[in-house]
């Protein structure tokens, strides 16, 4: 009888989440579209930390520093137009979503080819600008490159990336749509594709020694085309009803849009200053060589939030169809569940790396940088603040609460930068990671924290879910 109890678990666990049953179970059909999409994008991060990895090494050697720092130089400026899409892809899954939960799938067209129009537009504005640019700024004065070779391949190698760029902009709503639609598994698939495809044509362009152009287009085309036939099956095949047109265009729904992007837009930058100016902060105060003691013990705890990222990021969509059903219950149970699992998962990750953090730095990098055990721990903190805060943040933006985080962002930016000039002038790098937590502790923690339970009253209010608890 012991004996047969385990398989008898696996054939109701079988049974449970077979296609028959998921069709007629809703929440059983968000848990496993979340799971698939926070595997899929475990195995494409992986992927992509291998191909970066062999980029760096093979492409390097094979260019030379000057045609190497050329190719870094283009891939950061590109990098900065990321921000051109104005949130307006973020924006999208909601909008999906939400109609979607209404069974509205008219409304979902137009937000999507409102969206993709926009997008076209932002492309169009962004050429017409760097054209203007570029016609007082020569390519090889902007990468400051002097030998023959380079200069000559400055300005295509920079249209190459540019075009890849401006193609794949646009095709950010075939992404923002298959997450609405809760099929960001089918996104990772088709980037994982993509990856794997520049990696082939990055080894075939360094053994035939092609120029940097080339080699440009064999890395970044693969994610290009990816996406596209990601549309393709998407748009052509699986849901052709949401395939975007002019005739849907709404004004309304490019309004929402717009408002909504601008939401994702405004944390994106206050994210961006108040987590990435700790390197440049240490180096003008302590200078560059310092860098690397901070970055590099923090690099490996971002492992561990991005991995949180991807499990609460999946949750966003099934978080703002739920929403749209009324299923308040649903929500609230699922946001205590990611919170647990959350927590639980990187506590012990955690403890391992502050105890431990010295001799796995010794296997990654070697014994040039070790870390003190107040950084390794203060940094441990700042995980577990993150293990946190990203289950909070993932459920607001699912369910378009947006004003008080970036109400909280906005501040925490200038309030986090401030605390780090401050600290690492008294206590050196460790000061970067305290002026960090604490700001996050101060400014986000708790007025977060209040926010939510807000929420959660508004909810009871409704009287749309019982008042037992989450976990339930």
């Amino acid at each position: 009888m012991s004996v047969t109890k385990p398989f008898g678990k696996i054939r109701t666990l079988s049974t449970l989440l077979s296609r028959q049953n998921l069709e007629g179970n809703r929440s059983l059909q968000r848990y496993r579209n979340v799971l698939l999409a926070g595997m899929t994008a475990s195995a494409g991060r992986g992927i992509s930390i291998i191909t970066s990895i062999l980029t760096v090494r093979m492409t390097y050697n094979y260019l030379g520093a000057e045609r190497y720092g050329m190719w870094m130089t283009i891939t950061s400026v590109i990098a900065m137009f990321g921000f051109a899409d104005l949130g307006l892809n973020n924006g999208l899954i909601n909008m999906v979503a939400n109609a979607t939960g209404r069974d509205d799938t008219p409304g979902a067209r137009r937000a999507i080819s409102s969206t993709f129009l926009l997008l076209c537009a932002a492309v169009a504005a962004l050429t017409v600008v760097s054209g203007l640019v570029f016609t007082f700024i020569t390519p090889a004065k902007l990468f400051n490159v002097t030998s023959t070779m380079a200069v000559r391949e400055a300005g295509p190698a920079l249209i190459a990336f540019y075009l890849c760029f401006a193609i794949q902009l646009p095709l950010g709503s075939v992404r923002g749509t298959q997450s609405g639609l809760q099929k960001g598994f089918h996104n990772n698939l088709w980037a994982m594709l993509g990856t794997s495809g520049a990696l082939v044509a990055m080894l075939v362009a360094v053994y035939r020694h092609f120029s940097l152009p080339l080699l440009v287009l064999c890395v970044s085309g693969p994610p290009v085309i990816a996406s596209a036939l990601n549309g393709i099956e998407l748009f052509g095949f699986s849901h052709p009803e949401l395939r975007p047109s002019f005739g849907y265009f709404s004004r309304d729904a490019a309004r929402d849009g717009l408002r909504t992007g601008l939401m994702y837009f405004l944390l994106q930058i206050s994210f961006t200053i108040g987590m990435q100016t700790d390197n440049v902060v240490i180096a003008q105060i302590m200078g560059a060589s310092s860098v690397a003691a901070y970055a590099v013990p923090a690099r490996m705890f971002n492992l561990v939030t991005s991995f949180l990222i991807m499990v609460s990021g999946s949750m966003l969509p099934a978080y703002a169809e739920a929403q749209a059903r009324g299923d308040y219950q649903w929500v609230r149970k699922s946001f205590y569940r990611v919170l647990l699992f959350g927590t639980l998962c990187t506590l012990p990750i955690t403890l391992l790396l502050v105890l431990f953090g010295n001799k796995i730095l010794a296997l990654w990098v070697g014994p040039g940088v070790q870390a003190s055990m107040p950084l390794l721990a203060i940094l441990g903190v700042q995980c577990l603040i993150y293990a946190y805060l990203q289950p909070i943040n993932f459920l607001l933006n699912g369910l378009g609460q947006f004003r008080v985080q970036v109400i909280c962002a906005l501040i925490n930016a200038v309030v986090n930068l401030g605390l780090t000039i401050l600290f690492v002038r008294r206590f050196g790098i460790v000061g970067a990671v305290m002026g960090t937590s604490i700001s996050f502790l101060l400014v986000t923690v708790i007025p977060l924290s209040i926010e939510i339970a807000r929420v959660f009253r508004n909810m009871r209010k409704q009287g749309q879910h019982p008042s037992e608890s989450g976990l339930s």
